[in-house]
C-alpha cells in the first residue's frame, strides 16, 4: 500500500503544526510556598489590581522564534465558581523564558496587564461580604487557570492550572500543664513530674514553644524572652508540606511530632525543671500568609513543680498521667459523677504487661499521640 505525495504533504504539515504549538510552554512557581493558609485582601484584591508583594509567577518558555501571543487568566473558587476572567493585549513573546508576576498581570499599566478583565459581580459581591468582614479571602480552594493563545487566531499554545488552598487557621489554646499566668504564684497549679507532657489544641501546623523559669519581680512575657529558656520549633504533619521560614530563628531545633503534644526531654536541655520552682510557657503558631509567615501567640500559662516531699505522692502522679492521656475525658471518668470517681488504682498495665510509673512516664509521648478514646472494662 502506498500514499500519494499529497497525503505525505498533509501529514508533514500536521506534524510541523503540532511541533510549532509545542514550542511554547507555560508553568508557574510561588514566591514562598503553595501551602498558603491565609490570603490577605491587601495582597490580592479580586475587584481591583494588586499592590502588595508578588504571590506567584507565570513562566512562559518559547523554544521557537519570537511570536505574537496573548495571555488569558481565569480565577475560580471551589465554593463560588468562576470569580474573574481577563486577557492581555497581544504582545511579542521573545525566544527563551518570560516570567510574569501576578502584579504584572493585575497592574494598571504595563505591556502584560490584563486589559479585558471581567469580574463575576453577583458572585464576587457575596464573596466581598466575607472579605470585608475579615480582611482575608474566605477558606476555600482558589484555582488559577492560565492560557497562552496565538494572537493570529491559531488557538491555544499551552496552558497551566494551579491552586491556592486557604484555610485561615486561628485556634490556639493551651491545655496542660498550668493555668493562665496572673502574676500570682498561688494561681499556678502544682504538677508532680519534672517531665511533663505539654499539650495544646490548634488548627495550625507549625509552632514555636518557649518555657522559662519565673523570676522574682519580672513579668511572664519578660521571662520568656530571656535565657536560659527552652525553645523548640515543632511541625505537625507531613514534613514536605511544612515550610519553616523564620529568618534567624531557623537556627533553633525543629522536630516533627504526630500531634500537638510533646514530653519535656529527659536531659540535654539548657533549662532543667526543678522541684519547688515556678515556670511559664507559651506556644506561638506560625501561619503561612500571602505576606509571609505570620505568628499567632497563645496565652502564657504557668505551673509549679511540686517540692521533693510531694513528688512521691503516687496517687497524684497517677492522676497527672491520666490527665495527660485522657485530656477532657478525665473528668468524665474520674470526676465527681464519673464511673471511677474516688477509684484508687492498685496496678498499672500497658499492653497486658505490668509497668512502673517511671516506665509509663517514658512512654507518655507515644501513648498520648495514639489516644483515641476510652473504654471501661
Amino acid at each position: 500500500m502506498s500514499l500519494s505525495l499529497k497525503t505525505w504533504t498533509l501529514l508533514l504539515v500536521l506534524v510541523l503544526s503540532q511541533a510549532s504549538f509545542a514550542q511554547v510552554e507555560v508553568s508557574h512557581h510561588f514566591v514562598n510556598t503553595n501551602a498558603l493558609e491565609v490570603f490577605f485582601l491587601r495582597d490580592f484584591d479580586i475587584n481591583s489590581p494588586a499592590s502588595g508583594p508578588p504571590i506567584f509567577f507565570v513562566d512562559i518558555r518559547n523554544n521557537g522564534q519570537p511570536r505574537s501571543v496573548t495571555l488569558a487568566l481565569a480565577v475560580l473558587s471551589r465554593r463560588f465558581g468562576e470569580l474573574s476572567r481577563g486577557e492581555t493585549l497581544p504582545f511579542t513573546l521573545p525566544q527563551g523564558l518570560l516570567t510574569l508576576s501576578n502584579n504584572d498581570l493585575f497592574s494598571n499599566s504595563g505591556a502584560y496587564r490584563l486589559d479585558r478583565y471581567q469580574v463575576a459581580e453577583e458572585v464576587v459581591n457575596d464573596l466581598l461580604k466575607d472579605i470585608l468582614a475579615t480582611g482575608k479571602l474566605p477558606s476555600d480552594v482558589y484555582t488559577f487557570d492560565v492560557r497562552v493563545l496565538d494572537a493570529q487566531g491559531q488557538g491555544q499554545l499551552d496552558n497551566d492550572q494551579f491552586e491556592i488552598r486557604v484555610s485561615n487557621p486561628k485556634k490556639l489554646d493551651l491545655i496542660f500543664p498550668g493555668n493562665p499566668a496572673s502574676g500570682r504564684r498561688e494561681d499556678c497549679p502544682e504538677i508532680f513530674t519534672n517531665l511533663p507532657q505539654f499539650r495544646w489544641e490548634s488548627d495550625m501546623r507549625k509552632f514555636r514553644v518557649v518555657i522559662a523559669e519565673a523570676r522574682p519581680g519580672e513579668d511572664a512575657e519578660s521571662v520568656l524572652n530571656q535565657e536560659p529558656r527552652f525553645v523548640r520549633l515543632f511541625g505537625v504533619g507531613n514534613p514536605s508540606e511544612l515550610n519553616i521560614n523564620l529568618g534567624n530563628q531557623l537556627a533553633e531545633r525543629f522536630e516533627i511530632i504526630p500531634s500537638t503534644s510533646f514530653q519535656y526531654p529527659v536531659s540535654g536541655e539548657v533549662l532543667t525543671l526543678r522541684p519547688g520552682r515556678t515556670y511559664y510557657w507559651q506556644v506561638t503558631g506560625i501561619v503561612e500568609t500571602s505576606s509571609g509567615p505570620f505568628q499567632v501567640e497563645s496565652e502564657i500559662y504557668c505551673f509549679r513543680l511540686a517540692s521533693l516531699d510531694d513528688i512521691g505522692n503516687r496517687r497524684q502522679q497517677l492522676e497527672l498521667l491520666l490527665r495527660n492521656i485522657l485530656g477532657s475525658d478525665f473528668e468524665k471518668v474520674f470526676g465527681e459523677s464519673g464511673e471511677l470517681a474516688s477509684y484508687e488504682p492498685k496496678q498499672i498495665t500497658l499492653n497486658g504487661q505490668a509497668v512502673t510509673l517511671a516506665e509509663l512516664i517514658q512512654k507518655m509521648n507515644e501513648i498520648s499521640a495514639a489516644y483515641k478514646g476510652y473504654k471501661i472494662e
